[in-house]
């Protein structure tokens, strides 16, 4: 593929550029109000006249986005208060109060003369933004109080031509009109016009402190107790921690907005939105609960339901007395599925069962509990779509069960590639379907989901907690998107998460009552299990990295623009350059088709497109650069590969004979004559839309030639890379690494003689990364030994040379919480693979005395 720059593609990036650094992110943002959800001196003052009265001129209009919080869902209590006060300085106040009697509505209250305006809400105002303007019209005497949807006209009010006034939200100290007659509520973008022109503007995007700060002259409002929404919408509050002895489970109901903790003698219902705790100790202990243990709350019939998977038992207790009631008896109780995902189906009241992890094997099985008919049911899965994993995260829209991400391997073997997936992929409840939707960035390094995400039925988006799986003292970190797009970003602070695979849960939820999501997070020790559970306003803002990015993209807007035609001219000078320099390097080069040389393949940032790739998944592309992968059927796609790869093995090839025992034993040797010739003329009608790539049998055995000048492979590279440890560079196992990273050895295909050549790959960049980390300079290179080691461990866990050599890399760094961690892991698989502990401490590996 080559690169070409015109004019038009100049303007195109350019502009794209341009478009790229000056998007902005929607935050959330304003004041809210503390009001009778706290005691009187916590509740919310805004004085946008602390120093004196603010004068004006003939008229003068004070403008705001209003929103109006119901604390429950069943009382209006929280309404009644003062939006705001305007007092002049004869004492004449005009009052904005809410008010929940006889209906939620607003009262305009003009004080010198007792009028009352009653003043109706908006359809569907409440916890929705509504524009307030309210004008004064000095030298007419007349106020107009405007809504979205209406106008009212007072006149004779008693106001003078030129006028100064206090101007003061929710609660206030000021002499005779004191008051701590707080609703809940929240403001923003507060705009105060005289005569026409705009004269002062807090948006109140304020993060933290006691001073709200206007845009325009910079004058400062005073605040008590407030309680900024940007920060709510951005930090992650604790809203409630427990300690409690042996196993503890969660169950949580959105409807009600309640956690239920089910701990050995009691079971505690935790209201995170009022603080309420209401423990009730249950009759007996079911004899199976234990750590593999998993609880669903059934909105059908308000009961928990507590079961272990594989059959075991499922039993359900009523929250209201602790009395259980055995559903299905126990079966087998092998711990196969830990860390599974499920969900509960209101509408059929059935539980599914997504994946889990047990004895080194992952799984990508789908189960259902059938709680009518009190039954275990399995059901189909797709191994193309659904590979095995544990540690997914688990949302719901439309009867549609979505599943992120996740930790596994293809084949389900614990000792076969284990890997992170990216995956997102949808299973109908309603067709029993798979589908997939597609990949998303690797945000972090070894990324795993926390157990449920939540999905908004307006627009798509979900939102997930992720954290490493090879750090203990970690972080969640929320992140965001869309089922419609594979973009995604980082949401909110982090939450500080202590993982160790069994011992720790974690999973997100979203309550409408609060409109807040909840993070549940729970660490357990030999005889504890500790809890906390963190709130944060939703939608969530973006995270502090992000804002910190957008305020600097608008910073270097204008000189990022003008450098970045220098910086084309640049790319197009240093791109000739390359071009000329790889046409040299390709002159240079022998003319043959697989010779295995021991030099550097390609110079360094030279791009390298394969038409042939075998790493991380089967695929070919055409002379055109087209992807013509569909076009091999499964068997058409084995046989390509078992001609290819016995042709790269031992430049011999494979006889026919053997061809036949593979892949048509069963047939009759006229059949599978037959079979075999139909199938290689399809074969090379495919090859030949590659072009220059041939399958030939003039010596007997069949084989699959290309120039690698025109087709590149990247397995050919890669066997041409590790022909040999001499002369190893650093470039060269870049190189190996870059393709390496992209995934497993054809890592979907599962073929009895394939198992051959992938034990050979895995030998071979494992020998190879092994060597050269021996020979490296740790304090020099430590972060590329740290990346070579990572490239180790994907093939092999439990490599003990590349955790000591990661682990001496992080130290050399300064890096030694990361260290420990590394060996903390390694310690952990070790124990897990082998049934021993591993013999050597931390400081024994980095041969040094701690």
């Amino acid at each position: 593929m080559q690169l070409k720059f015109n004019s038009i593609s100049i303007i195109f990036l350019f502009i794209s550029l341009l478009l790229f650094t000056s998007r902005a992110k929607s935050q959330s943002y304003g004041l809210e109000f503390k009001g009778y959800d706290v005691t009187p001196d916590k509740r919310t003052e805004l004085d946008l006249t602390p120093d004196d009265f603010m004068e004006f001129q003939n008229e003068f209009e004070i403008a705001f986005d209003y929103k109006a919080i119901r604390l429950s869902p069943d009382s209006n209590v929280g309404f009644f208060g003062y939006v705001f006060r305007i007092i002049n300085n004869d004492d004449t106040n005009i009052d904005l109060i809410s008010t929940p009697t006889p209906q939620i509505g607003l009262n305009l209250v003009l004080g010198k003369s007792n009028i009352i305006i009653p003043i109706k809400y908006p359809d569907n105002a409440i916890n929705n933004w509504i524009k307030i303007r309210t004008k004064f019209i000095l030298n007419e005497d007349r106020l107009i109080f405007y809504t979205p949807d209406t106008f009212y006209v007072h006149e004779n009010i008693g106001l003078k031509k030129s006028e100064a006034f206090k101007i003061i939200f929710g609660a206030n100290d000021y002499e005779q009109f004191k008051s701590t007659d707080v609703p809940s509520m929240v403001i923003k973008d507060i705009q105060i016009f005289e005569n026409g022109k705009r004269r002062y503007y807090w948006p109140l995007n304020e993060k933290d402190g006691l001073t709200a700060t206007d845009k325009i002259k910079g004058k400062k409002a005073k605040l008590i107790n407030p309680s900024w929404l940007r920060l709510n919408h951005q930090n992650w509050l604790k809203v409630g921690e427990f300690e409690s002895k042996g196993v503890v489970k969660v169950a949580t109901d959105d409807k009600s907005g309640n956690f239920y903790l089910f701990g050995e003698k009691e079971l505690i219902i935790f209201s995170p939105g009022n603080g309420n705790i209401q423990k009730i100790e249950h009759a007996a202990q079911p004899p199976f609960f234990r750590k593999e243990s998993r609880m669903i709350f059934n909105n059908n019939d308000n009961h928990i339901y507590c079961y272990i998977v594989n059959e075991g038992p499922c039993y359900k207790i009523n929250p209201t007395n602790g009395k259980w009631t055995k559903l299905i008896s126990p079966g087998n109780m092998a711990p196969n599925y830990r860390h599974h995902n499920s969900y509960f189906h209101k509408k059929t009241n059935q539980i599914y069962i997504f994946g889990g992890y047990g004895f080194h094997k992952y799984s990508n099985s789908i189960i259902k509990i059938d709680l009518e008919a009190k039954e275990w049911k399995k059901m189909s899965s797709n191994d193309a779509i659904f590979y095995p994993r544990y540690l997914a995260g688990l949302g719901e829209l439309s009867d549609t069960v979505y599943i992120l991400g996740g930790y596994g391997s293809y084949s389900g073997n614990q000792l076969i590639n284990p890997q992170s997936y990216y995956d997102l992929f949808g299973y109908s409840i309603k067709d029993n379907n798979l589908f997939k939707k597609f990949e998303i960035p690797q945000l972090i390094d070894n990324m795993i989901i926390s157990n449920s995400m939540w999905i908004d039925k307006k627009t798509r988006n979900y939102y997930a907690l992720i954290y490493s799986k090879v750090v203990f003292n970690g972080h969640l970190q929320l992140i965001k998107g869309n089922l419609d797009s594979p973009s995604a970003e980082l949401i909110g602070d982090k939450i500080p998460f202590k993982f160790l695979d069994a011992r720790s849960f974690s999973s997100l939820s979203y309550f409408p009552t609060s409109n807040k999501l909840y993070t549940y997070t729970s660490y357990s020790s030999d005889s504890t299990t500790h809890i906390a559970i963190y709130s944060v306003d939703y939608p969530p803002n973006a995270s502090k990295n992000d804002l910190t990015n957008q305020k600097n993209r608008i910073l270097k807007y204008v000189v990022v623009s003008i450098f970045f035609l220098f910086l084309l001219i640049v790319a197009i000078v240093m791109l000739r350059r390359r071009k000329k320099l790889l046409k040299n390097t390709i002159d240079k080069k022998e003319e043959s088709n697989h010779t295995l040389t021991q030099e550097s393949i390609y110079p360094p940032n030279i791009p390298i497109t394969y038409r042939i790739i075998l790493f991380g998944g089967f695929q070919v592309f055409n002379k055109e650069s087209e992807d013509i992968t569909s076009k091999f059927s499964p068997l058409l796609k084995e046989l390509f590969l078992l001609i290819l790869l016995h042709s790269l093995k031992n430049d011999k090839g494979i006889s026919s004979e053997k061809i036949t025992e593979i892949l048509w034993y069963e047939k009759s040797e006229k059949s599978a004559r037959n079979n075999r010739a139909v199938n290689i003329a399809k074969l090379r009608s495919i090859l030949d839309e590659i072009e220059n790539c041939e399958l030939t049998k003039k010596t007997g055995y069949w084989k699959i030639i290309f120039e690698d000048l025109d087709v590149k492979c990247d397995y050919v590279d890669f066997l041409k890379l590790t022909s040999s440890k001499n002369n190893l560079t650093k470039h060269k196992v870049s190189q190996l690494i870059d393709i390496t990273q992209k995934g497993g050895f054809l890592s979907h295909a599962n073929y009895d003689w394939l198992d051959e050549f992938k034990a050979s790959v895995s030998d071979r960049i494992i020998e190879t990364l092994v060597d050269f980390g021996r020979k490296a300079d740790i304090k020099s290179d430590a972060d590329f030994i740290i990346q070579l080691t990572d490239c180790i461990f994907y093939f092999d866990i439990v490599n003990e040379e590349a955790m000591i050599l990661k682990c001496k890399a992080q130290y050399c760094m300064g890096r030694h919480s990361h260290a420990k961690a590394t060996y903390e892991k390694f310690f952990k698989e070790y124990m897990t693979m082998y049934g021993q502990e591993y013999e050597r401490t931390f400081p024994d590996i980095l041969e040094i005395n701690i």
